[in-house]
């Protein structure tokens, strides 16, 4: 006996992957993610390295440089390290506050970003809060740069001129002079940290502009409408 179809009804999808289909996640919360995580995973181990060299007092700006055979760029990357870490020993409290607060904002990116690859609903607020604690970061690191590390570069200029010193003997040449090492010293203090601050807060606003904005309200919350409708 063969049953009758109505109109339609053959290819009428299950309620199920009508849902999934209502909530595919689009394009931009997959490269918002991505990049989420790939901030996280250098906040992550950034942190944990500054706060293992800060328990231990070793210095990374010792370490050997595999494949660096030019004076000047181990200058610049020995003495980004030898500066940093002449300033932590000037402010260790603020030293060890930042690294523990950017390993905590490493762990909310990490929830947010499973939040998001796992479809649960709270990825959308996940997202806003890890917006919000970098933009907090990153604006309390532009203003410690500015009301505190500028004050101290004229300190710094001798570890600098020691790097220098080293890796320019190395190869039989005499330093950079004085002035241009203060200028080094000035840009791999203020202006670097800066643009680094500077670019954590645009995706913080790139974050809560999306999650946070209107284009986030309506994906999320159709997603919760279609998964309980």
């Amino acid at each position: 006996m063969s049953a009758n179809h109505g109109p339609g009804e053959g290819t009428k999808r299950p309620s199920g992957e009508a849902s999934r289909l209502a909530t595919r996640r689009p394009r931009w919360v997959t490269v918002l993610a991505v990049l989420m995580l790939l901030a996280g995973a250098r906040l992550f181990l950034g942190s944990l390295t500054d706060l293992r060299r800060l328990a231990t007092g070793r210095s990374m700006a010792e370490v050997r440089l595999d494949g660096v055979v030019d004076a000047d760029q181990e200058v610049l990357i020995r003495g980004q390290l030898a500066l940093d870490e002449a300033v932590d020993r000037a402010h260790p409290v603020a030293a060890r506050v930042e690294a523990a607060a950017r390993l905590v904002l490493a762990l909310v990116f990490f929830f947010a970003v499973a939040a998001v690859f796992s479809d649960d609903p709270r990825a959308r607020r996940a997202s806003v809060l890890a917006a919000w604690a970098s933009m907090a970061l990153y604006v309390g690191s532009g203003v410690f740069v500015l009301t505190v590390v500028r004050g101290g570069i004229a300190d710094a200029v001798p570890v600098l001129q020691q790097v220098a010193t080293k890796a320019h003997a190395r190869i039989g040449e005499a330093p950079p002079a004085a002035a241009d090492l203060a200028q080094l010293a000035s840009t791999l203090m203020i202006q670097v940290p800066l643009l680094s601050a500077a670019l954590g807060v645009l995706f913080s606003v790139l974050l809560l502009v999306t999650f946070g904005g209107r284009r986030g309200r309506l994906f999320y919350n159709d997603g919760i409408k279609a998964d309980h409708g």
